[in-house]
C-alpha cells in the first residue's frame, strides 16, 4: 500500500486564515488521513450490504466526525452547533474529501434534515428534529435528501427555470388529508445516505397539481409505517457513500412537517441546490488535491530511466497542470462557498449560477487531475494497491452528483 503523500506547501497561500481556522484545518486533516482515508479504502472494497451492516466501520467514522463537531459546523449555538464561518466549513469539507469523498458525503448529508428544520422558522420542528440531532454524537441519527426519482434525476433541479420546460409529474406524490399529508410513491436508488438514514428531507409532487414545479418539501422520519427500502446500490464511484431506493406506501405525516409547498417550492429547491453545488465544489477540490498529492509523492520516489520520474520534463509539465487546477479549484470553490452560504445564512437569495460554475469547474478539474495522477502511476495506477484509481472513480461520480454537469450548465446558461 502506498504511503499517503504530504501536502505540497506551495498550495497553501491563504493569508486570511485565522489561527482558529488553521487549528481546525489541522484537526480535519489528521482525521482525514488517519481515519477517513483507510476506512474509505476499506469500504470501497466491501459489498454494498457490508458497508451498511451493523458493525461497519462507516458508523464509527461518522460518530468520530460528530464528536469532532464536523456534523454541526453551521448549526446555531442555541442548538448545540458551532456557528462556524462559511470559510471554515469549506476548509473542513475539502479536508474530509481529501481523506474519502464518499465518507465526506455521508458526514455532509447527515445534518441536513436537522438544519432544514432549524431554518424552517418553526420552533416545534427545531425542537423535534434539530436539537436531538445536534446533541447526538453517536451517529444514531442520520439524515438524507431524497429528491432523485426513477423517472426524474437532474430535471428535478430545473423546476425553477420555466424556459427549460420541465413539465413531468413526480414519482412520489403527497395529498392532503385533514391535518396530515399522505405520501405514496418512491425515490430512486441514487438517494445518498438512503439505506442508512433515519430521517430525510423529501421532495414530493403535490396532488392534484401537474408539473414538477408544483411540489413540496417535507421532513420525514424514516421509521414511520409504510416506509421501506431497496437494496443498497452497487456502483462505480463514491462506494463509501451508501445510496438506495426509499418506498412510501400511505405514509402519514403531520401537516407541520411540510416546510415548503407550491409557491415557495421553486425557491426552496434553488436555495438547496445553491448550497449543495457549492459544497460539491469543495468536495471535488479535496479529491483533486488528494490525487495531486499522491502523484507528487509517487513521482519523487518512482525510478524510471535511472532517476525519479519527477526529473522528467513531461512529468513535471503534467504535475504543474495538476497543481494549477487544484489552486484554481480551491480559490473558486472557497469564494463561491463563502459568498453563497453567507447570503443564504442571512436569509438572502444566493447566486445559483455561481455555485453551478464552481461545481462544474471543480468536478471537471478533479476528474482531469485524478486521470493524470493515474497515468503518472503507470500500470500501478490501475491497481488497488494505490488509491489513485479510486480517486478517478470518485471524481467521475462527482460530475453527476447533485446534477449532471451538462444539464447544470444549461440551468446556469439560462441565467446569463
Amino acid at each position: 500500500m502506498e504511503a499517503l503523500g504530504h501536502e505540497d506547501e506551495t498550495l497553501e497561500y491563504d493569508l486570511a486564515l485565522t489561527g482558529e481556522q488553521r487549528e481546525i484545518r489541522e484537526t480535519a486533516r489528521r482525521f482525514a488521513r488517519e481515519v477517513l482515508r483507510p476506512v474509505g479504502i476499506r469500504l470501497d472494497r466491501m459489498a454494498p450490504g457490508e458497508v451498511i451492516a451493523s458493525g461497519s466501520p462507516l458508523y464509527d467514522a461518522l460518530a468520530q466526525a460528530a464528536r469532532l463537531g464536523f456534523t454541526r459546523l453551521r448549526a446555531p449555538l442555541s442548538l448545540g452547533g458551532l456557528e462556524a464561518a462559511p470559510a471554515t466549513e469549506h476548509i473542513v469539507l475539502e479536508e474530509l474529501a481529501y481523506g474519502s469523498a464518499g465518507l465526506a458525503g455521508v458526514i455532509f448529508l447527515s445534518p441536513f434534515p436537522a438544519a432544514a428544520a432549524a431554518a424552517s422558522g418553526n420552533p416545534e420542528l427545531a425542537a423535534e428534529f434539530s436539537a436531538p440531532y445536534f446533541a447526538c454524537n453517536d451517529a444514531s441519527i442520520i439524515g438524507c435528501w431524497a429528491i432523485t426519482e426513477p423517472n426524474h434525476g437532474s430535471d428535478q433541479l430545473g423546476v425553477m427555470r420555466p424556459e427549460l420546460r420541465v413539465k413531468a409529474r413526480g414519482d412520489l406524490a403527497a395529498r392532503r388529508d385533514g391535518d396530515s399529508w399522505i405520501l405514496n410513491g418512491q425515490k430512486s436508488a441514487w438517494v445518498s445516505n438512503g439505506p442508512i438514514a433515519t430521517v430525510g428531507v423529501v421532495n414530493v409532487q403535490l396532488q392534484p397539481r401537474d408539473g414538477l414545479e408544483h411540489g413540496g418539501v417535507c421532513i420525514v422520519p424514516l421509521n414511520l409505517p409504510g416506509v421501506s427500502r431497496g437494496r443498497p446500490l452497487d456502483k462505480h464511484g463514491f462506494r463509501a457513500l451508501p445510496q438506495g431506493e426509499i418506498f412510501f406506501e400511505d405514509v402519514r405525516i403531520p401537516r407541520r412537517y411540510m416546510i415548503a409547498e407550491d409557491e415557495t417550492y421553486p425557491a426552496h429547491v434553488e436555495n438547496t441546490l445553491t448550497a449543495f453545488n457549492a459544497s460539491v465544489g469543495a468536495l471535488a477540490t479535496g479529491i483533486a488535491r488528494a490525487a495531486f498529492d499522491c502523484a507528487l509523492a509517487y513521482a519523487k520516489t518512482r525510478i524510471q530511466g535511472g532517476r525519479p520520474i519527477f526529473e522528467h520534463q513531461s512529468v513535471r509539465d503534467r504535475l504543474f497542470r495538476m497543481a494549477s487546477l487544484v489552486r484554481a479549484a480551491r480559490a473558486l470553490s472557497r469564494d463561491v462557498y463563502v459568498y453563497n452560504l453567507t447570503r443564504l445564512g442571512r436569509g438572502e437569495p444566493g447566486r445559483l449560477d455561481h455555485s453551478i460554475t464552481s461545481k462544474v469547474f471543480c468536478t471537471n478539474a478533479a476528474l482531469e487531475v485524478a486521470t493524470l495522477a493515474a497515468q503518472l502511476h503507470g500500470g500501478n495506477g490501475m491497481t488497488r494497491e494505490y488509491p489513485v484509481e479510486m480517486f478517478v472513480r470518485d471524481a467521475t461520480a462527482s460530475t453527476i452528483a447533485d446534477g449532471e454537469n451538462a444539464y447544470l450548465g444549461q440551468i446556469a446558461a439560462s441565467m446569463l
